[in-house]
């Protein structure tokens, strides 16, 4: 009765990090489609970042518009004075942002609204700079000095660091790109294409959303493929009980088929990676270990930058999603194991008697 239950804990145990590992999956599935170019130095204004997506929008008589993604430039600026009537001076690092501050902090959002984009006087702070300078997070309304200038806020941004959030100046020097398409699944290379084509220069770090988000879902799907492979093989081992050769061979057939139409789509909805990990010729065995060094040079790259508060967030997330998908699977081992040691301890017993 007692190992019925330990089973039992194992099982729930095993479900509910899965359950969370499928939660820290869905928030980095948000960021599916977007991407994020970090420079070191200032690469555009917001007037010229502007004039851009006019330009790009606006075509000749017959010419069809280019469909742009959602384009927000932004720069950072560390340890900026920032004060409230309750307290007087905190430090805080002050974004600066040209474009939707609602696509740039999307999902992190805890209280009030984002400003709309020619509110100059409005402003987001972080939940961790409004508890430092109002004891609450719900600060909505209240009045801030950052840096000489005296901003209202709008709203708060569920995140652990002190920072707050502003419109840029017209001619201020933004030191990123964000981009956020509707297609969850498009190549890095589109983005980086239309990267050059706005700024002119390869990006030092580059943050690649449907990357991350593919690999959590490789990685969440874990489970589902152990329990799969182990029900398939004890299933297929019963057909060895049907007595007819001809019905026994029929039968094994068409669960063969079925088992490679379900392993087909669920390969399928697993892997979920945009057309820049494919090569163009499957003769090129040395595609694959090139792709591997090259991502792994770029996520080196990236992690030497200050990250944007999003990005940020989701590798925390994919970070998260490992570990809960991991100790989904070492349950699931656990069970398996202890299910096979009772048949091996039956078989013995059986050719004892």
């Amino acid at each position: 009765m007692k190992k019925k239950w330990i089973k039992t804990g194992i099982v729930f145990l095993g479900a509910g990090c899965w359950f969370l590992a499928l939660l820290f999956y869905g928030e980095t599935e948000k960021k599916a489609g977007c991407f994020n170019a970090y420079y070191d130095t200032p690469v555009l204004t917001r007037s010229a970042l502007s004039a851009f997506t006019e330009q790009a929008e606006q075509k000749e008589p017959g010419e069809q518009a280019d469909v742009l993604p959602q384009t927000t430039g932004w720069s950072m600026e560390e340890m900026q004075s920032v004060s409230s009537e309750v307290r007087e001076v905190v430090t805080a690092d002050v974004w600066k942002i040209a474009g939707s501050m609602e696509s740039f902090f999307a999902g992190q959002l805890a209280g009030g609204s984002y400003p709309w984009e020619d509110d100059v006087q409005g402003c987001m702070v972080s939940t961790a700079l409004a508890e430092k300078l109002f004891g609450t997070k719900n600060v909505q309304g209240n009045r801030i000095t950052i840096a000489g200038m005296e901003y209202y806020i709008r709203g708060c941004v569920k995140n652990g660091s002190i920072f707050a959030a502003v419109r840029a100046e017209e001619e201020e020097g933004l030191n990123g790109i964000f981009l956020e398409y509707g297609e969850k699944s498009k190549p890095a290379s589109s983005a980086q294409s239309l990267l050059m084509q706005m700024t002119g220069k390869e990006a030092n770090g580059f943050f690649e959303g449907n990357l991350y988000s593919a690999l959590a879902r490789a990685i969440v799907s874990l489970p589902l493929w152990l329990l799969f492979f182990v029900y398939i093989r004890n299933g297929y081992r019963q057909l060895n009980r049907i007595s007819g050769s001809g019905i026994r061979f029929l039968a094994k057939m068409l669960v063969a088929g079925a088992i490679c139409g379900m392993t087909a789509a669920g390969l399928a909805w697993t892997f979920r990676f945009s057309g820049d990990y494919l090569p163009t010729m499957w003769s090129d065995m040395g595609f694959f270990p090139r792709l591997i060094a090259e991502k792994r040079e770029v996520f080196r790259e990236l992690q030497r930058c200050l990250l944007c508060p999003g990005d940020e967030r989701v590798f925390s997330d994919l970070k998260n999603t490992i570990l809960f998908t991991g100790l989904a699977v070492l349950a699931e081992m656990i069970f398996a194991s202890s299910g096979s040691s009772k048949r091996i301890r039956s078989r013995k017993d059986g050719r004892e008697s």
